[in-house]
């Protein structure tokens, strides 16, 4: 094996499972993301969620109507065409709107 040779082999068997292990998102001061718990679980606690079916009459109204209101958790306003996350956060409040805004329906997660 030439000098050369040794050298690419050292970089791959050393290098690159460090630098596959960076990557990884585990190690020293890495935190896991909020525990999210399942619907069936937030009842079983009292919890509601939050609380879409109470916003029900404004279904049409402008979303900006929602400004006037304190929601229990976060807002999420979900455009046409607009890409979605998977994650679920049972308080949270998806309302989804039409072009100009008005909004069509609301939804937890």
């Amino acid at each position: 094996m030439s000098l050369l040779n040794f050298q690419n082999f050292v970089t791959i068997v050393l290098v690159l499972p460090l630098s596959v292990a960076g990557c990884s998102g585990f190690g020293i001061g890495a935190r896991p993301g909020p525990a999210v718990l399942p619907p069936a679980l937030l009842a079983e606690r009292g919890e509601q969620g939050c609380e879409a079916a109470a916003l029900a009459p404004l279904t049409g109204s402008h979303f900006t109507e929602l400004a006037e209101i304190r929601l229990k958790g976060q807002l999420r306003v979900l455009w046409p065409e607009q890409g979605l996350t998977r994650d679920l956060m049972p308080d949270r409040l998806n309302v989804q709107v039409d072009g100009a805004g008005q909004i069509l329906r609301m939804f937890c997660g």
